[in-house]
């Protein structure tokens, strides 16, 4: 990556209630034996990605904001509800376990469509809303046992802003820095 380049993202930020839930979860699954082969993300660091742009130019960054501001003025706040549990890309060969919210309507993955186009990302994927919880250590993990008697909180999440988040990588976990957090269905005063 070079110098000019940042690591960046559009996410939703989750909440204290609910990051005091599930951190009240995780510190129950960290020592168990059957899942030493996972690695647990830091609380602080926990939030819904919607977009992952990778390595960007900081030049982008007025222009993105430009696109970001445009989707946040048109999309109203919404509440929706978070439970469950997953893996990616399968149970039995999980890289990833994560914690899922609820989007029956669309509204989120509409969201997540149209920061997408605004940021530039041509094929952004399928989008599935989940919180990282956990990535393997070194090799896949098989989490089928856990999953089916885990008892994870439910709880809610309210989606009232976006944030485009700046990724610093190096000794340890990842930092974030929030660069810019938009309102949801708030016109800019500029």
């Amino acid at each position: 990556m070079t110098p000019d380049a940042w690591r960046l993202f559009v996410a939703v930020p989750i909440g204290d209630r609910l990051r005091a839930d599930l951190e009240g979860a995780v510190a129950h699954w960290r020592d168990r034996a059957d899942l030493a082969g996972l690695r647990w993300t830091d609380a602080a660091t926990w939030h819904l990605t919607l977009a992952f742009m990778g390595a960007t130019d900081a030049c982008a960054v007025p222009g993105i904001l430009d696109g970001l501001r445009s989707v946040a003025v048109r999309c109203e706040p919404m509440r929706l509800v978070t439970g469950g549990l997953g893996a990616f890309p399968s149970a039995g060969r999980a890289r990833v376990a994560w914690y899922g919210i609820a989007d029956p309507e669309r509204r989120l993955a509409t969201l997540a469509r149209d920061v997408a186009i605004a940021v530039g990302l041509e094929d952004a994927g399928r989008f599935r809303a989940h919180i990282t919880l956990a990535r393997a250590r070194a090799k896949p993990a098989d989490l089928r046992a856990w999953l089916a008697r885990a008892d994870p909180p439910v709880g809610g999440l309210g989606v009232d802003r976006v944030d485009l988040m700046r990724s610093h990588l190096g000794r340890g976990p990842a930092r974030y820095e929030v660069l810019e957090s938009l309102p949801l269905g708030v016109a800019a005063h500029v």
